[in-house]
This record gives structure tokens, C-alpha cells and sequence, in this order.
């Protein structure tokens, strides 16, 4: 089993949406402040999920920084437009140094290397955020820095800007701080979610088999062919508990998907939520709206057994 961890969704926000959080969101999740990142003008509001993983509502309340500021790795959302842009992974055995050297040497080695999409991933930069108590929290954040391989799509897919694969997050303050998992008011939702029970990646049918390598050599994961669908499944752990969660690397081959991608670029499209029970239909995934960022969240209670 690989070390890497989920560590947190970026779900990318306009003021009016933070400020107004949608009944989709207080219906079904318990939100907990967060706060304001120290040298930009953005905010978050987190929902904390009990197997220390967790939903980030990210928002620039003013504008964004520029692409140049490479002390602010946050400045890649700026171009974004709403909805699921990215996600965290991190590794709370291991330094933010020692994994990035580790997935480095992976993404250098073999004949396969990046599988030819130019990615690699930089040196861990200082972040930090205070809380609405005053109280600082302190990580590093690694991202990945791309070039121009000989699989690398052309700019058409990369909708304001590359986001193909996460990034990672590691606590210098202890986790607890930043995320409060162990308290049961924050991690309790009306909806019954537990934890992220997948994330779904977008990406062109032809360059299926590529990505899922190089999936598998940043999340250290053995890859596993999903029968009769033409996507590949990793496995991935969580920061709290012994239960597994996924990251699906799926060929976009639908009209919907096809145009989804286009729209919006080739990465995460989907964000899967495990909650205790099924819906009063007897579905055991449904999204949580017919259209908007909603539809792009869904809630799965078949895995709820094994967690």
C-alpha cells in the first residue's frame, strides 16, 4: 500500500458563492471556518470529513496573483473559473522533501519516465493561513512543474492554464491545526459523509494508458484496469484510519465528457464523497444537483462498508 495520502479537494469559488454558501452545500455538509492566506487575497471554508481528509471553498476576494509570483503556488488558480480545479495529496510519514525527491526518481526512471507529458515537481515552497482564533498554520506546498514533452497535449486542453495532476501539501504546524478531524461536530454532516471516496480524472481516450502511468508513479500506486471501462483505478490512503480511497484516471470518450474536457481542460472532473447510507431512491451514488459545480460532487454509499 503507498504512503501518499488524500489530503484536500480546491473547489475554486466566486465571492458571492462564499459568502452565500448555496443550500446544496449547508443542506448537506457541516462547514467550519477557515481563514485568509498570508500574502494573497484569498479565503477558505473547509468541510472536514472524519478520515482527516477534507472539501476546500477557496475564493479570491480580490485579484489574483501574478502567474510570475513564484513564491505564491496558489497564483495557478487565478485564471480558473468555479468549480473542482484541483486536489492535495500528501504524505504524513514522510517530509514534503523526501517525497518529492522519491516521485522525482520515479517520474526519471525506467524507459517510461513522465511517459513523455513533461511533469516533474519543484521544490516545496512555505505557505501559511491564520485562523479566525488567531492561531497560524504552517505547510509547504509542492506543485508540478511541466514542460513540453513529446505525449504533451496542446494548449486547447489545458483551459486557462495546466492543472493534469495534484500537488502536494505537507504540515510543518501539526495537522490537527490545520485540519480538526477529531472533533466530531466538525466532521459530522447531515448528508452522512465519512470521506473522499474518489477522485475522477479527465483525459483524452488516446492518452489514457499514459496518464494512468504517471498517476501511478506520483501516488506510488499499482495500476488496475477497470473491467469493461476504459479507465484505470490507484489506490490511495487517508491521513486518519486504515481505509482506502482512489483516484480514477478515465478516458473522456462521451460527447459530455469530450466537451467537458475541452471546456475546462484535462484533469480532475469529479469529486466522489463516501456517506454511510443510500439515498431514499435506494441509489448508491447520485450527484448532488442536475447541473452547476453540484453535479460535479456526488455522494456514494457503497463504500461505506469498508471504512
Amino acid at each position: 500500500m503507498t504512503s501518499t495520502q488524500q489530503d484536500h479537494i480546491v473547489l475554486l469559488v466566486d465571492s458571492h458563492f462564499f459568502e452565500n454558501l448555496p443550500a446544496w452545500v449547508t443542506d448537506n455538509f457541516t462547514v467550519t471556518p477557515g481563514g485568509y492566506h498570508d500574502g494573497q487575497p484569498s479565503r477558505n471554508k473547509l468541510v472536514i470529513f472524519a478520515d482527516g481528509s477534507y472539501l476546500e471553498f477557496f475564493n479570491w476576494y480580490d485579484k489574483p496573483p501574478s502567474l510570475d509570483a513564484e513564491n505564491l503556488p496558489m497564483r495557478f488558480w487565478g485564471p480558473k473559473s468555479p468549480g473542482l480545479i484541483d486536489f492535495a495529496i500528501t504524505d504524513t510519514t514522510h517530509s514534503a522533501e523526501e517525497s518529492v525527491d522519491t516521485v522525482n526518481e520515479r517520474l526519471s526512471s525506467s524507459h517510461e519516465q513522465d511517459a513523455g507529458l513533461g511533469i516533474k515537481f519543484g521544490k516545496p515552497v512555505a505557505g501559511s493561513r491564520k485562523k479566525a482564533n488567531g492561531v497560524e498554520i504552517k505547510w509547504k506546498v509542492t506543485r508540478p512543474e511541466f514542460s513540453q514533452g513529446k505525449n504533451t497535449p496542446g494548449d486547447e486542453l489545458f483551459a486557462n492554464g495546466r492543472i493534469d495532476v495534484p500537488f502536494f501539501c505537507h504540515d510543518v504546524t501539526p495537522r490537527t491545526d490545520r485540519v480538526p478531524s477529531l472533533d466530531e461536530q466538525k466532521t459530522t454532516h447531515p448528508c452522512g459523509a465519512i470521506g473522499i471516496a474518489a477522485c475522477e480524472i479527465l483525459v483524452p481516450a488516446r492518452l489514457l494508458t499514459e496518464y494512468a502511468r504517471v498517476y501511478s508513479k506520483i501516488l506510488g500506486s499499482e495500476l488496475e484496469p477497470v473491467t469493461g471501462q476504459n479507465s484505470y483505478t490507484l489506490d490511495i490512503g487517508v491521513p486518519q484510519g486504515s481505509v482506502h480511497s482512489k483516484v480514477v484516471v478515465r478516458a473522456a470518450e462521451t460527447e459530455r465528457d469530450i466537451q467537458r474536457m475541452q471546456g475546462r481542460g484535462i484533469g480532475f472532473s469529479d469529486l466522489v464523497i463516501a456517506v454511510k447510507s443510500a439515498n431514499p431512491g435506494g441509489e448508491t451514488r447520485w450527484p448532488l444537483g442536475s447541473s452547476g459545480i453540484e453535479h460535479t460532487v456526488w455522494l456514494d454509499s457503497s463504500t461505506a462498508s469498508t471504512r
